[in-house]
């Protein structure tokens, strides 16, 4: 007996991947919206304009169901922290194999889900990308209640290795180009890798246009 996640699968036309989400939304009425749509594309162009060996039909179907238990501006610290794996624990019985519930379910750091799919690596980059673009209620700043949980999934302590990560990053992979957002700045101190640097806050403002500004002249 084919599932939804058979009939969504088999579908590759993009078009009408929308269309059976809309209906989905309909009759489950689970979190899809035009944002989700926008974060969909950027994920197929990041696919697209990458040397990877990663499959486009699983990542951009993933994209567009990974935050399907997600509440819109959620103020409960435990809604924040367990959409994913509300949304993975639901995807299951759509029937979706575990290893695409395990995609879904990392794209959210909250989520304790280890070892890490690149496939994740991607929704991520792409969630928080779209983000960015978008004129969202997020950009103005976090309340303290979500401040918390970012501080709690931090890993403070491992500041130096922060350094170290990038990079390890940067030597392994082939990069004409970079940014680094963060609203921690000392463990670039004195480094080659400072003026590289757009520094947030999460006390004034979060992300404001003024650091999209840096980020693009740097990048560029």
């Amino acid at each position: 007996m084919e599932t939804f996640a058979d009939y969504i699968l088999a579908e590759k036309d993009y078009g009408r991947k929308i269309e059976i989400m809309h209906y989905l939304k309909k009759k489950t009425n689970i979190f899809f919206d035009n944002s989700v749509i926008f974060k969909s594309l950027i994920a197929k162009l990041f696919i697209e304009s990458m040397d990877i060996d990663i499959d486009e039909n699983t990542v951009v179907t993933a994209m567009l169901l990974c935050g399907c238990k997600k509440v819109n501006n959620a103020q409960d610290i435990e809604k924040i922290k367990s959409y994913a794996k509300d949304g993975a624990e639901f995807l299951s019985k759509l029937g979706f194999s575990k290893e695409f519930c395990t995609i879904c379910e990392q794209q959210n750091r909250y989520s304790n889900s280890l070892p890490r799919r690149k496939e994740s690596d991607i929704l991520e980059l792409a969630d928080n990308f779209g983000g960015m673009l978008l004129d969202r209620p997020e950009r103005i700043g976090f309340k303290v209640d979500e401040a918390l949980v970012l501080l709690e999934y931090r890993n403070l302590k491992g500041k130096q290795n922060r350094y170290l990560e990038i990079i390890d990053y940067l030597e392994n992979n082939d990069v004409d180009s970079f940014v680094i957002i963060d609203d921690e700045k000392e463990y670039l101190k004195g480094t080659d890798l400072e003026n590289n640097l757009v520094q947030t806050s999460l006390y004034d403002g979060g992300l404001k246009d003024i650091h999209i500004d840096k980020t693009i002249r740097i990048w560029i």
